[in-house]
């Protein structure tokens, strides 16, 4: 009886983080190659949409973005690949040679490790729309519940809620990297050039960048600066109300509790 054919998926991921895999590497090889979001999505099949979200996801979860925008010129601007994108799309090639070698070892002659097993667990996702790698500044110690403060970019901090039993158990200590959840529908916005009064603990300031009207929501990306972006979804009423276009400026609010953390 032949043995059934074993491929390499490969992803860079942890617990509770959207994976990077084959596809995306594929998207970050075309726009290094074109020059270009619009025209890379083409090339790897994709909607212009499903492109800047996968761009997003990847620019959220490095330190630095791996694409960056580029204003004017001959064509009116575009897109760059940066060098910390660069060395991802190198560093997924290399481990994705080696694993394949890995895994043909596991597959040529009897093994008690199953390796459909091992490829299943690289391909687990998380529903929260914003996936944000972060470090831990500060740990404030409550009678029940724990504030973690997290440095998102230079500019701009997370503030998180967690019960003092899950801070321990995740090892939250100052200067750990956490990824940070938080789901798009539990963001919401405000415009006007001062922070709102109200009594969420995070008010990220941010502009709009993108804009995708359904049926009923409006699904708002905001450039909250330092190469990433924040996704809320609204009412497309409260969109229209708000005046939310791109450009626009405008405030991302939710709770401190809304935040979930994750750690490797």
């Amino acid at each position: 009886m032949s043995k059934a054919k074993v491929d390499t998926i490969l992803a860079f991921r942890s617990t509770g983080r959207t994976a990077v895999g084959r596809d995306r590497i594929q998207l970050l090889e075309a726009v290094a190659q074109h020059g270009s979001i619009t025209k890379a999505a083409q090339v790897v099949g994709l909607s212009y949409k499903s492109a800047w979200d996968a761009v997003d996801a990847i620019n959220n979860l490095l330190p630095r973005p791996a694409v960056v925008k580029q204003i004017g010129g001959s064509k009116g601007g575009g897109a760059k690949v940066t060098e910390d994108g660069q060395a991802l799309i190198a560093a997924f090639h290399l481990l994705e040679t080696r694993f394949a070698r890995a895994t043909a070892l596991l597959t040529d002659g009897d093994s008690p490790v199953d390796p459909l097993s091992l490829l299943w667990s690289l391909g687990m996702k998380t529903s929260a729309r914003n996936a944000f790698r972060c470090k831990v500044d500060e740990v404030r110690q409550g009678s029940v519940n724990v504030e973690v403060i997290l440095r998102l970019t230079e500019s701009v901090t997370l503030d998180a809620i967690v019960t003092s039993e899950s801070a321990h158990d995740l090892g939250i200590v100052v200067g750990a990297d956490v990824t940070a959840l938080i789901k798009a529908p539990f963001v919401l916005l405000a415009t006007g050039d001062e922070a709102p009064k109200v009594s969420t603990r995070n008010r990220i300031p941010g502009t709009v960048s993108r804009r995708e009207d359904g049926s009923v929501n409006s699904e708002i990306i905001l450039d909250i600066g330092g190469g990433k972006s924040l996704i809320a979804v609204v009412t497309k009423e409260s969109a229209e109300y708000l005046e939310l276009s791109v450009g626009t400026k405008a405030w991302a609010l939710f709770k401190a509790s809304h935040v979930i953390l994750a750690i490797d």
